[in-house]
């Protein structure tokens, strides 16, 4: 044919051929040498043709050796590599070289294609020349596989990969580089686009620098800005290493380039805010302060002033811990150094308080004497080089906030009436307080009431953990969870809720005790359960319907392209059934169907999915099984079940048969819906076969693979 590779063995014809010496007896007397090696061997004749294969030759390619006897060499070899090859074999015949490699075609299990490195050595007889190849993989990794991946890296990266030759003059690139630019891949143009495209006051400035470092074959990188396909201006970070070939010559540079586009714009909009922090702050209602890395403040607004009742810049000659009540001091000390570690800011509730004022003075008249309550809310200030340079903290005033809390207090007792459980529970986990309905319904007790319980007597164990390895963790950095978590009523019963767990903290922001609040959502999760049977499962049969079915066929062919686990697929069609329902009624067609789903259910395996799919259809998914004769015995045994009598009340029996069509997943047909249509078209054949029978169809041939006999 045209289009496979030219007969690479004969590439000696043009020399004298001499018959081979004894060349059949040496070959039998290698044989068994061969056949206990632990590599793959073949041995060929000058003419390309395989004369003996070991055992280990044939299980890589997946053939028996008779089957592969005489099999030509260019059958093992890439058509594109087939010129390569030719010329390799050439320069055995000429003395030149006496072995050579090749990629050598073999196959996994699963049917693809495995590319193993084969050593092609010729040997020598009386004549001088090769009388026959011994063919010998002795490393079972792929080396087209390693290729590939990195390619396909290159290929799929979405930074711009490119390379120049030695004048720094970029010449080829990846996809990326060519749809940044608006370019065909590999049109050539590259190079003008790189540097023609580039902002004129960003080249002009960077010039000198690179061709310094280009002249001296040093790595270069540098942030300038070019026009994308769009118009756009894109701030791109291009950086590049030297490369040289194996004799230490220089080719040109490897480069990268990365849009920065959005980092760049956060460092000019940082200056911007710089700039203008202090007029803002200004005219703010909120105090602000900034301080350097070492808590002393370097800036406090006006509302500062207004607070301490003193215009005063007197702020400026202090640390921070000088206006916050010592009690909070360790906490935020704690909080800033987790905040500089993370560069995430942090807020608590504090007191502040006038420095120059004594406890007790009217500076913060109904306040509580020289304090202030407000929330507190800092977070890390960097310099460009990432370096902690201080804190910006602002504070405002939450003292009616303060004030509401006695409020808060009147709301509990309101809840503490309704019929949803509140539980207040200590930081030891210890019960201090419940209502009347989790008394009555859970039986526990808080220590307002007598002899107090755990949050372990009334939560069941992974409740219990999740409360301590999920829930309060949540609490410390937010102070609230919603959730469902699961409960144990006076009797032992479990019970399902929603809760809404919330925590309280004391004045220096610790966490003291949690606020428990759970609704009873029994009735909720028993409709949500029969809802999902109902979404899920034929009402009739209780099989799963096409849903569930489809659910774990995706999931089959899922591991079938990741992993090749075999997946086969029945489609069955009851024989004789219309007239049993027409003639003799529903409910004895429905009868029929419940017995022949639990047949069917009784046949296949437990790792095996039965389903109905409609009418008098169902269809059986099979795992880990694609070999025709354990399908055909499966198939075999589904017939022989469904066909056996089937009793009715009153002691009358029917029959009805099944027709089956039969698919197996494979490269041509790894899709649900692909796999299912094949397996309905094998359906109708078996029907036309005579029924009570199946077939089996390859996705990807015209006809039918095999054919089953009838039960």
């Amino acid at each position: 044919m045209a289009d496979q590779p030219p007969e690479v063995m004969r590439a000696g014809e043009d020399q004298a051929r001499k018959p081979p010496f004894a060349l059949t007896r040496h070959i039998s007397r290698l044989a068994a040498v061969f056949d206990a090696a632990p590599i793959a061997v073949g041995v060929w004749s000058v003419d390309g043709e395989l004369m003996h294969a070991n055992p280990v030759l044939c299980d890589l390619v997946g053939r028996s050796r008779t089957e592969m006897l005489g099999t030509p060499f260019e059958t093992f070899i890439d058509p594109a590599d087939a010129e390569g090859v030719l010329d390799l074999v050439r320069d055995v015949w000429n003395g030149v070289r006496n072995f050579f490699e090749c990629d050598f075609r073999c196959r996994r299990a699963s049917g693809t294609d495995l590319w193993l490195r084969a050593y092609m050595t010729g040997v020598y007889g009386p004549s001088g020349g090769p009388e026959y190849f011994i063919s010998q993989i002795f490393s079972f990794a792929d080396r087209r596989s390693d290729r590939s991946h990195a390619e396909h890296l290159a290929q799929q990266s979405p930074a711009m990969l490119w390379q120049t030759d030695e004048h720094g003059l970029p010449q080829h690139g990846n996809p990326s580089s060519y749809r940044f630019f608006g370019l065909p891949d590999r049109s050539g143009e590259l190079r003008r686009a790189l540097f023609e495209t580039m902002h004129p006051h960003d080249y002009e400035a960077e010039r000198p620098r690179l061709v310094h470092k280009i002249t001296n074959r040093e790595p270069f990188d540098f942030v300038a800005r070019s026009r994308r396909v769009d118009g756009d201006w894109r701030w791109l970070h291009h950086r590049a290493v030297p490369v040289f070939d194996e004799n230490r010559e220089f080719e040109g540079f490897c480069g990268v380039s990365f849009d920065v586009s959005e980092h760049e714009a956060v460092r000019r909009e940082l200056e911007n805010v710089r700039r203008l922090f202090q007029s803002i702050t200004e005219a703010g209602p909120i105090a602000v302060l900034r301080t350097d890395a070492s808590g002393n403040i370097t800036y406090a607004n006006g509302r500062w002033a207004e607070m301490f009742e003193d215009h005063e810049d007197r702020l400026h000659q202090m640390n921070w811990q000088q206006v916050i009540e010592p009690d909070h001091v360790d906490e935020i000390v704690r909080r800033a150094t987790k905040s500089v570690n993370t560069g995430e800011p942090f807020v608590m509730r504090v007191r502040a308080l006038d420095p120059m004022r004594p406890a007790g003075s009217s500076a913060f008249e109904g306040r509580g004497g020289n304090q202030y309550w407000g929330e507190l809310r800092v977070a890390p200030v960097y310099t460009e080089e990432g370096v902690h340079d201080g804190f910006v903290a602002t504070l405002s005033d939450i003292s009616s906030e303060v004030a509401a809390r006695s409020r808060a207090d009147r709301l509990a007792r309101v809840i503490d009436a309704g019929s949803d459980f509140l539980m207040i529970a200590e930081r030891n986990s210890e019960i201090s307080y419940v209502n009347d309905a989790a008394m009555e319904t859970l039986g526990v007790r808080g220590a307002n009431g007598g002899d107090g319980s755990f949050l372990m007597d009334v939560l069941d164990d992974d409740s219990f953990q999740l409360f301590h390895e999920v829930i309060e963790p949540v609490l410390v950095e937010v102070g609230i969870w919603r959730g469902e978590m699961t409960l144990r009523d006076r009797n032992g019963a479990l019970l399902p809720v929603s809760a809404l767990v919330l925590a309280q903290h004391n004045d220096t922001g610790h966490i003291e005790s949690f606020s428990i609040v759970a609704r009873d959502i029994t009735d909720l999760k028993a409709a949500e359960g029969q809802m999902r049977e109902l979404a899920t499962h034929d009402y009739l049969t209780g099989l799963p319907n096409r849903v569930q079915l489809y659910e774990h066929l995706d999931k089959a062919l899922a591991r079938f392209q990741r992993h090749g686990d075999a997946v086969a697929l029945f489609y069955l069609d009851l024989d004789e059934f219309k007239p049993i329902n027409d003639d003799m009624g529903h409910n004895v067609g429905d009868a029929v169907l419940v017995a022949v789903s639990d047949r069917i259910d009784t046949v296949i395996r437990e790792t095996d999915t039965a389903a109905r799919i409609g009418g008098d259809e169902f269809a059986v998914l099979i795992q880990g099984v694609a070999d025709q004769p354990s399908l055909s015995q499966l198939a075999d045994r589904l017939i022989k079940a469904i066909s056996m009598p089937i009793p009715l009340d009153g002691g009358a029996t029917v029959s009805v048969g099944v027709s089956i069509g039969a698919a197996v997943a494979n490269e041509e047909c790894g899709e649900a819906d692909a796999l299912m249509a094949v397996a309905d078209s094998a359906m109708y054949l078996a029907k036309t076969a005579g029924r009570g029978c199946y077939q089996f169809v390859v996705p990807g041939q015209l006809g039918p693979g095999s054919r089953g006999s009838d039960g």
